[in-house]
């Protein structure tokens, strides 16, 4: 019984060290406004910066129901596109505060991946992960995803970018009473 009691005592100032030590949620709110997101608007626009200093055509391969069109696309109608990837932007202040942080860094790999998932079903993008390179911290790919809802419709855009070589939008249209359709645009300039 003495042991016990013992016990409790002991444990109790850390029982209580612990409550005192739990931010409120008024402070995380303030927390998570307060830090910064990575800039994934600068580092699309570093890339159209350096797909306009090659030498290089993007190709964009579409493909609908298992045939694949192709088409070299001008690059300045290729940064409309590339645009889809930073807006809205998740970082800036009117959007940051319906996000949440996670990061996860898997040393097999050596890649560190940041992931910002909404935190409400009323925003666009649903979800942003971005990969870096542990050693150097440079991004490996950026995966955005969207949903749009309209009145007899639902949109889903998986879009993938991958630094120098490609980016890639998969849209997933489902219209009432009609079968879902999917179409593929890949952007290649590698």
């Amino acid at each position: 019984m003495k042991n016990q009691l013992l016990a409790l005592l002991l444990c109790l100032p850390f029982t209580f060290l612990s409550c005192k030590n739990n931010p409120t949620s008024d402070q995380s709110l303030r927390t998570q406004s307060n830090k910064e997101f990575y800039p994934i608007s600068n580092y699309i626009y570093s890339q159209l910066k350096y797909l306009d200093s090659m030498p290089l055509a993007v190709i964009k391969y579409t493909t609908i129901g298992g045939v694949t069109d192709t088409a070299i696309i001008e690059k300045s109608n290729f940064k409309g596109i590339a645009r889809s990837f930073i807006l809205p932007d998740i970082g800036s202040p009117k959007f940051k505060d319906q996000y949440k942080e996670e990061s996860f860094i898997d040393a097999t790999l050596g890649t560190i991946t940041l992931t910002y998932t909404a935190t409400n079903d009323t925003v666009e993008i649903r979800k942003t992960d971005v990969l870096l390179k542990q050693d150097d911290t440079k991004v490996k790919t950026v995966y955005v995803e969207k949903k749009i809802t309209g009145a007899d419709s639902s949109v889903i855009k998986k879009m993938l970018w991958t630094t120098n070589r490609y980016c890639q939008i998969t849209t997933l249209l489902q219209k009432i009473e009609a079968p879902e359709k999917i179409i593929i645009e890949k952007y290649v300039w590698d």
